[in-house]
């Protein structure tokens, strides 16, 4: 029983020393360790093929943990009513699984549901779990979206962990699907777009996957298709003048601080990117051509 009794705090003195290593805040940590062990439930329960993982730490665990932190955990729905009382007991009986080695006790009395409705277009679920290690307590946030779809179909990845436990093994969202839905909000919110966080993510995938065009393309052009945004030519969002604002460019720099990414980079230099990478799609698709090119991400080039 004393063990039992002092795994929490054995658990956060690991925690402690990961923190420490990685030079980051024993809080983002603990957060990410609770993401973390939330997803590892998930892989072993029933509900494993209903929820795909996709946002921020889909990519957050593509890099390794080197991409951009995130508060919540975004899912897409798969094969199961959107229904709230149907996604609230999924998580109810997700979070009843004990796993003792990992020390976390989620609050399944507590666990809410609430519809939400983001980019006035899409609908959603918001699940909100509180989780406690020893004292120590966290509300974790799940985002649940319904209907988009996924080019090429979802892969089974293993999340990386921080501390020497099982590895959660679930299903993904695919790199291109992530960027063609990041890209349409880009496109589709113009230059009202303060969602720095989609031309950021963008950027690191640019730099460290390779893409495979044709698939990218069809992933941008399916995806533009159901949220009923157009290929329009010339679009604000490529030129000189968007990239150079200053408004937008104090929003990013916010957004680095906010998020303490230490490595300066300019919103200039980001936008030369995305334009790199996603105009000769863009401008494919608006023509309605085919695209067959290979990203590079040493060169940062189509090949």
């Amino acid at each position: 029983m004393t063990n039992q009794r002092n795994v929490p705090a054995s658990i956060a003195a690991r925690l402690k020393n990961v923190a420490i290593q990685n030079k980051k805040n024993y809080d983002s940590i603990f957060l990410l360790y609770c993401q973390e062990r939330l997803l590892y439930r998930l892989s072993i329960s029933d509900y494993k093929s209903k929820f795909l993982l996709k946002g921020g730490l889909f990519l957050f665990s593509l890099t390794k943990f080197s991409a951009r932190p995130t508060l919540d955990i975004d899912f897409l729905a798969n094969y199961i009513s959107n229904e709230i009382e149907n996604i609230q007991k999924a998580f109810i009986d997700i979070c009843s699984i004990e796993v003792p080695e990992d020390g976390l006790v989620f609050d399944i009395d507590d666990i809410t549901a609430t519809r939400i409705k983001e980019d006035a277009d899409y609908e959603g679920v918001r699940i909100k779990i509180p989780v406690s290690l020893g004292r120590s307590r966290k509300q974790l946030q799940l985002d649940i979206g319904f209907g988009d779809i996924i080019v090429p179909k979802p892969a089974e990845i293993e999340f990386p962990i921080l501390l020497d436990m099982k590895n959660p093994k679930i299903l993904a969202y695919s790199i291109e699907s992530v960027i063609a839905e990041k890209f349409e909000a880009m496109v589709s919110l113009s230059t009202v777009n303060s969602r720095m966080k989609d031309f950021y993510d963008i950027y690191i995938l640019s730099e460290t996957r390779n893409f495979d065009g044709r698939v990218l393309q069809e992933a941008i052009f399916e995806t533009f298709t159901r949220r009923g945004t157009s290929f329009e030519k010339h679009h604000p969002v490529f030129t000189k003048d968007f990239y150079t604002d200053t408004e937008r460019n104090q929003q990013w720099q916010a957004f680095l601080k906010r998020l303490g990414i230490e490595k300066s980079i300019s919103f200039e230099s980001v936008m030369l990117r995305l334009n790199t990478l996603l105009i000769p799609i863009y401008e494919i698709n608006a023509n309605e051509n085919e695209f067959f090119k290979q990203w590079n991400s040493q060169s940062k080039q189509w090949r």
